[in-house]
């Protein structure tokens, strides 16, 4: 009987990959497979949330190689990455349903190149002054930024608040994902 009970488990375990599950409260998960650091074997990005329900729950965002070995993580706040800030006082119940849209559209990153960014233009102090629509924020120094960018790595896009979003690349020195740029309005 426990060995019937240990392979249904195993096989629930198996489904969803590229799909939404649920469990009590607001722990619920998405997974959306993704070929971003390897061309022959899928990355997985998996967001989920935990909470007592679901508009006081913490969202994760994690990407993970294909062998499951962690790649990045980020964490926030349902509220904090849907409207900004905590929830008002009499702010309406967030459903399972609404939570699931979420968590399916946030792990659907997009997919880009780093030749797409835009260029830094001689002369300017930062990144973002140089920038045409958003406002662009860099780690790196105009050099090392326009390097990386001519470079056209493969890139993966993710949501970090209501109106920004990241930029993750794979380091081409020490092969560990970076972020190379973080923009928005």
């Amino acid at each position: 009987m426990r060995i019937l009970i240990l392979v249904a488990v195993l096989a629930l375990s198996a489904c969803g990959r590229d799909g939404v599950t649920a469990d009590a409260g607001c722990a619920r998960t998405a997974t959306h497979e993704v070929t971003w650091t390897s061309e022959s074997a899928p990355d997985v990005i998996t967001t989920q949330s935990a909470g007592p329900s679901c508009a006081q729950a913490v969202v994760t965002f994690v990407a993970r190689n294909s062998n499951g070995d962690p790649l990045w993580a980020f964490a926030s706040t349902y509220y904090d990455m849907t409207m900004g800030g905590i929830p008002p006082e009499g702010a309406p119940p967030v459903s399972n349903e609404q939570m699931d849209t979420f968590l399916a559209g946030w792990a659907d990153v997009t997919l880009q190149r780093s030749g797409e960014l835009p260029e830094w233009r001689e002369g300017f102090d930062t990144l973002s002054a140089s920038a045409q629509t958003f406002s662009y924020d860099t780690p790196f120094d105009r050099e090392t930024y326009e390097m990386l960018r001519a470079r056209n790595l493969q890139m993966i896009c993710y949501a970090a608040a209501v109106e920004a979003s990241q930029c993750l690349i794979i380091d081409p020195a020490s092969h560990a994902p970076i972020m190379i740029v973080a923009y928005g309005p």
